[in-house]
Parts: C-alpha cells; sequence; structure tokens
C-alpha cells in the first residue's frame, strides 16, 4: 500500500503497532539487537526511534530516519505527515499489529475457537494469517477511530505550526 517501509526501534513499539493498523510495512527491532546491526538492517526503510543518538548515527551514514517524541498520538501525526500516510483503518489493507502480516477479511463462518457471542455478534472478522489472531469491529475498534481522530487534530496543528 504504502511505497515507504519502516523500522521501529524497540523504544517506540507502540508507534509500531499503530503503523501497522493503518497498512505500514514495519519492522520491529528486536531490544537485545545493537545500533550497529540495527542501522545494517534498514536498506531502504525509514528508521523511527526516539534515540538522539541513533538519528545522528543514521543521518552520518545516509539512512532515511525520523526522530519522533515519547507521545504516541504525536509520534504518527508526524510520520503521518512526513510519508503522507493516510490514518484510517482499511481493512483489506491493516497489517496485523503483532507480526505484521496482512489481514484477511473473513465472514463469521470461517472463524474458528471465538466466543459464541462474538461470532454472532459481529458479521466480518480480520484474520492473520501468520499467527492466527483474530480481530472484529467491536468496542476496541472504535476506540482506534477515537484515538486516531485525536492524532488527526494533531497532525492539523502540527502542519499549521510548520506552514503548511
Amino acid at each position: 500500500m504504502y511505497e515507504v517501509g519502516f523500522i521501529v526501534d524497540s523504544m517506540s513499539g507502540k508507534v509500531a503497532k499503530w503503523l501497522r493498523i493503518v497498512g505500514c510495512d514495519v519492522l520491529y527491532a528486536d531490544p537485545s539487537q545493537d545500533d550497529s546491526t540495527l542501522l545494517g538492517r534498514l536498506g531502504e526503510r525509514v528508521l523511527v526511534t526516539r534515540d538522539k543518538e541513533l538519528v545522528d548515527r543514521a543521518k552520518r551514514t545516509g539512512k532515511h530516519v525520523v526522530l519522533v517524541p515519547e507521545d504516541v498520538e504525536e509520534a504518527l501525526a508526524m510520520i503521518s505527515l512526513y510519508y503522507n500516510i493516510q490514518l484510517r483503518i482499511r481493512p483489506g489493507l491493516t497489517r496485523c499489529p503483532f507480526c505484521n502480516e496482512k489481514l484477511e477479511v473473513r465472514k463469521r463462518d470461517s472463524v474458528l475457537g471465538m466466543p459464541r457471542e462474538v461470532v454472532y455478534s459481529h458479521s466480518r472478522f480480520l484474520i492473520c494469517p501468520s499467527c492466527g489472531k483474530v480481530f472484529w469491529f467491536g468496542t476496541h475498534y472504535w476506540e482506534m477511530l477515537r484515538t486516531l481522530s485525536r492524532v488527526k487534530k494533531k497532525k492539523w496543528k502540527i502542519s499549521n505550526s510548520w506552514g503548511r
């Protein structure tokens, strides 16, 4: 979906999760991985980090990098501005927040092992073909939409402060 891929360092795991939810291809760096190994894995991906030292090292080697604030919503707003990422959940394009695989849209008759009340109260589900996680459009989904709405407001404020 998006041309740019990301690697998110271990300090920004929630950012990785949210980027995957809006459809971005995101690798999450193993916390035990040292900075040199992380930089070597970048390729054409953009490094997302809160580590200023790592930002300096990445820039010195000509890598693409974004220094994000600790606030996840603000970080998403910035990344969305830099890389023109739509802050929407699109079921056919969303990725698994746990393993980065594209989720598949399925009807209730193909969902196994879920509580009966969940299966009967929803008609569509998102299933990860890799890790098997199942997602549905319940209260958590609506909370995610509220979060993305707040991020959009922050994005608007940031873009106005940049003179865009």
